[in-house]
């Protein structure tokens, strides 16, 4: 795929842009020179997308849950970024939803289609993580629009700003993967690349990139950088599932969610977030934003853990 952003289509359609990655790919397009001459959000609270709307945006209602009326909420548009939905529809519910774009994308005749999809390693330790996003790329795979661009995602650097504020406040890191690393990549940068993969003009259908940060990381590279930037510095200790579990429900965390994430630990100590490809670079032709340069940016979050 090849950067020609300055020969965008005229229509292009952004689902659920009242989310965080949406809003931010929506952002990035309407910072190109020229931008799309026409762009449209669909969202189930438009009154959400109210500074989109106000940029210029065509903000429509659109269910991916109530698949009547989504064609005429597509209608019109070429290409369509679809935007995978929250966790909280994980499994059938969120099958469901993105079978229901992609039969709305069909029936509006759009052109391409991309979606946001999540790092996998057939057969690794996160498969139940990644089971809907599997399966939507099935669905992808099976369709009938012409060009189809899949986005495997790497975890969110978001994910640091949950972990370092409590490891900088007890002075330790409890953790499951002393060693294994995760290539962390900034939401906004996923957000980039998704905007670029829907308005480049070349692309081989069907595509499937990797989208990832520079390097992969484990809590000992990690805190490493942050004695390095911040002065501080945090023990890693490496703990059972159930002492992580227990520590995590004593923080008040409800059960169900702490033990999500112990899988999600045990899922990265396998490895299966820890690929580092060249996704991003193949969109945008740069290198993107580090583990380094992303805690810097949020210095004052971090910081104020400290205090």
């Amino acid at each position: 795929m090849h950067s020609t952003t300055t020969t965008l289509p005229s229509s292009l359609l952004i689902t659920g842009v009242s989310g965080h990655l949406a809003r931010l790919a929506a952002e990035h397009l309407f910072a190109h020179t020229p931008p799309p001459a026409h762009l449209i959000g669909t969202t189930r609270t438009p009154e959400r997308a109210q500074a989109l709307a106000q940029a210029g945006m065509e903000v429509r209602h659109a269910d991916l849950g109530q698949p009547d009326g989504l064609a005429t909420a597509f209608q019109g548009a070429q290409r369509m970024l679809l935007v995978s939905t929250g966790s909280d529809h994980a499994g059938p519910v969120r099958v469901a939803h993105h079978r229901h774009a992609i039969e709305a994308a069909m029936a509006a005749r759009v052109q391409r289609i991309v979606y946001t999809s999540l790092q996998q390693r057939p057969g690794g330790a996160l498969d139940a993580l990644v089971a809907d996003h599997r399966a939507t790329e099935q669905m992808l795979a099976a369709c009938a629009i012409p060009e189809r661009v899949v986005l495997r995602n790497a975890f969110y650097a978001e994910m640091l700003l949950t972990t370092l504020p409590l490891a900088l406040a007890r002075g330790v890191w409890h953790t499951l993967r002393r060693d294994a690393g995760v290539a962390y990549i900034p939401r906004a940068e996923c957000a980039v690349a998704a905007a670029e993969a829907l308005a480049q003009s070349d692309v081989q259908d069907p595509d499937t990139l990797d989208i990832t940060g520079p390097e992969a990381l484990s809590p000992l590279d990690v805190v490493d950088i942050v004695h390095q930037e911040f002065g501080v510095r945090i023990r890693v200790e490496e703990v059972s599932d159930e002492d992580y579990r227990m520590q995590l429900e004593a923080t008040g965390m409800p059960a169900p969610m702490a033990g999500v994430m112990v899988y999600l630990e045990r899922g990265m100590a396998s490895g299966a977030m820890g690929t580092v490809a060249g996704g991003f670079e193949q969109l945008t032709r740069r290198a993107p934003q580090g583990v380094r340069e992303f805690l810097r940016e949020h210095r004052a979050v971090l910081q104020a853990s400290t205090r």
